[in-house]
């Protein structure tokens, strides 16, 4: 019998709903996590071990009835694919994990299947970058290593010798940042799946509110988007052959790209759903089944289950950070009370300190939408996001 592994980690926003979605599915599961606090809310058929440590034989001997292993979150990929690799289960390998987390990597691939060969390059100094953009122009900076938009930034002429840039710089070793040209266009985001190598999308959501210079924080996702069927599938393709040469196999991608021309630019691809609580905006078919659901059903069974969206739009609103310092209130209510808000969930805890961009890494919280066409879905989500008015203490 088959048996999934949900490897969570610490602070992951997604462990309810995967072990929700297993129970629901009569899946057998084991869980390992790095956080007492998993360990202590799911009290069964749990291992609690860091995952900066080797795995032990008594952990494999724990988990010798494992067939899959799922990482339920960004911090546990390579973790989940060291456990992969060590009980010849369904998932991917740590090569093909630390190719895809690479940016420096996973550019040279994108650059090889697709129209669109960019420049890029490790900076270790501002000569560097200065060196780069006085030859390509505006730029994009990021951690070779990174997650979500932490540490991300925009450099143009007027921001490339700024403070926060040395910052930054000063903050990494050598060869931990790498700078690409910038490439202008809308964004969006595909939710797939890959079964032995080939790869299957759940939904693509477009991003209608451009992100505020410098930083590339997220805002506004909505589905279905405005992309046609034929660019969808071109998508797709593109996607499965840049999967294929980062060695990736089974589990969920979340992959961002933009079009421009009628082709496709690919940002970057993630073996992971879609991070925060954004796939709670989804629900599928008329029994509401959820990605996480639809997640495990195709990842435990090897076949992929197609359903319709069970609205005719959705959208989510990631509430930014617009300071650093403490988190005192939000009005989550006046939010609530918007015209197709359907929910809204405030992520961070009051009194905790938060980080605004370009070293925060959460969100406020997440602000849901459901609406008969997007126009309905995006004005619900703008006024939420116009409204939102968080206090936050220096």
């Amino acid at each position: 019998m088959n048996k999934v592994l949900l490897v969570i980690p610490e602070n992951s926003y997604k462990s309810n709903d995967f072990v929700t979605a297993a129970k629901k599915l009569s899946i057998p599961f084991s869980i390992i996590t790095d956080s007492q606090q998993v360990s202590a809310e799911f009290s069964n058929n749990i291992i609690v071990t860091s995952f900066d440590k080797s795995i032990t034989p008594e952990i494999l001997n724990q988990l010798s009835d494992v067939t899959h292993v799922l990482p339920v979150d960004h911090s546990s990929l390579i973790y989940a694919s060291k456990l992969k690799d060590s009980l010849t289960a369904i998932g991917n390998t740590k090569v093909s994990i630390k190719t895809t987390m690479n940016k420096y990597l996973s550019r040279v691939i994108f650059n090889e299947v697709t129209d669109f060969e960019i420049a890029h390059n490790y900076v270790n100094n501002i000569q560097d970058i200065n060196d780069f953009t006085s030859r390509h122009g505006d730029a994009v900076l990021k951690p070779t290593m990174g997650t979500a938009s932490n540490r991300v930034i925009k450099i143009t002429k007027k921001n490339q010798n700024s403070e926060i840039i040395s910052k930054i710089i000063t903050e990494c070793n050598k060869n931990e940042l790498v700078i690409e040209e910038f490439i202008e266009g809308k964004e969006y985001a595909f939710e797939g799946m890959l079964i032995d190598s080939v790869l299957y999308n759940f939904v693509v959501f477009e991003k209608p509110v451009i992100y505020t210079e410098p930083y590339f924080e997220e805002s506004i996702y909505i589905t279905p988007s405005d992309l046609s069927d034929t660019v969808v599938d071109m998508t797709k393709s593109k996607l499965q052959d840049a999967s294929l040469k980062l060695g990736l196999e089974n589990g969920p991608i979340h992959a961002e790209f933009k079009i421009i021309d009628s082709n496709i630019f690919i940002i970057e691809i993630n073996p992971r759903m879609i991070g925060g609580l954004c796939s709670r905006c989804l629900s599928f078919g008329l029994f509401k089944i959820s990605l996480e659901e639809l997640i495990l059903s195709s990842f435990i069974s090897n076949q992929f289950k197609e359903l319709e969206l069970l609205s005719n739009y959705v959208g989510v609103l990631m509430l930014p950070v617009p300071n650093t310092g403490k988190f005192i209130s939000i009005n989550d209510d006046e939010l609530k009370g918007i015209q197709n808000i359907s929910s809204v969930d405030i992520t961070v805890t009051r009194n905790s300190q938060i980080k605004m961009p370009p070293h925060g890494e959460k969100y406020l919280g997440f602000v849901f939408s459901q609406g008969e066409n997007k126009n309905v879905v995006l004005t619900a989500l703008e006024k939420a996001l116009e409204k939102s008015s968080p206090v936050i203490e220096y």
